[in-house]
């Protein structure tokens, strides 16, 4: 351990067990939290073979993000020639700074106001800065193609699924015809509560960035509304949702001219959950996805209209 901190120029304390470390275990092999000589925490990530050129990319990106003032963002710890990723024993490694937060209310945390508009502050701040830096071409598939291909593979394993598809799809046509001429910007990729660390109701840091790169201007926005929309309905309506859209929609202008497009963007970004769903046989969520996703289509006025609403106050 000792000597992987030196690769990093940082002097190896201790480690930490008795730290629980949130976002997703499975986007590396295995993960620890450490404490260098000064106090500081760090986590430190033990990485595939695959992974270690893309992060490597999205720590340049996280440094110069940082270096732009973008709030939330922390830079990872770089060797002496500027890499994130380093080789240890064979094995690809990176080392991020690790935030202490608190917890995530849920589903308390829907009804925050303060929370939307921060998150609506992040999404702006970091969309700003990428206009004026090198950023990461789109690390996903355009949602048309994305959700074509999971439609594929649902029709030939499962019919009956897709059938259900059928009056839900319609819904996406005049979103995907126009895809092409919605702005990009750097998105987050995977912007939710869950991949957030808070302090009380203030953001503290933004972790998982691995889905980073240039999307459609609405992106993050339809993902995180979409991931609190499903705790219940009602908050698609009420609390953090329609703040992050009116945060969102005053201040960023892209944004605004296209907010007609963010209920299809929405569903369409549920398509990647449905398949998680599908994946792990989870029958119960894949009959909550449909159903939700049959509400944002059957509700796409009302819900607009009470965005409205609140970004005309």
């Amino acid at each position: 351990m000792k000597t992987l901190f030196e690769k990093f120029s940082i002097t190896f304390g201790r480690q930490r067990p008795d730290i629980e470390i949130p976002g997703s275990p499975e986007r590396c092999i295995a993960r620890f939290v450490a404490e260098d000589t000064n106090g500081r925490l760090w986590l430190v990530e033990k990485l595939k073979e695959a992974q270690a050129g893309w992060r490597n990319t999205l720590g340049t990106l996280l440094t110069d993000l940082h270096h732009k003032n973008v709030p939330f963002v922390h830079a990872p710890a770089l060797t002496s020639d500027g890499r994130a990723v380093i080789i240890h024993e064979g094995v690809p490694y990176q080392m991020t700074s690790f935030i202490i937060g608190t917890d995530l209310p849920r589903p308390a945390y829907c009804a925050d106001k303060v929370r939307g508009r921060a998150i609506g502050t992040f999404i702006n701040a970091l969309q700003s800065a990428g206009q004026q830096i090198p950023t990461p071409l789109c690390s996903t598939p355009p949602l048309p193609e994305y959700v074509a291909d999971i439609v594929a593979i649902i029709t030939q394993r499962r019919p009956d699924i897709a059938r259900q598809l059928e009056t839900i799809l319609p819904h996406l046509d005049t979103f995907f015809t126009e895809q092409n001429v919605i702005p990009l910007a750097l998105a987050h990729g995977d912007c939710h509560p869950l991949n957030i660390i808070w302090h009380q109701t203030d953001i503290a840091g933004v972790i998982d960035w691995e889905f980073a790169g240039e999307k459609i201007v609405l992106y993050d926005a339809a993902n995180c509304i979409g991931c609190v929309g499903i705790e219940h309905p009602n908050w698609l309506i009420n609390g953090l949702v329609p703040e992050l859209v009116a945060t969102l929609y005053t201040q960023n202008p892209l944004f605004a001219a296209n907010t007609h497009h963010l209920i299809p963007a929405v569903i369409a970004l549920r398509f990647a959950w449905l398949s998680e769903w599908l994946r792990k046989d989870d029958t119960e969520m894949q009959e909550l996805e449909l159903d939700y996703m049959r509400l944002l289509t059957r509700s796409r006025a009302e819900i607009e209209n009470f965005w409205k609403q609140r970004y005309a106050m």
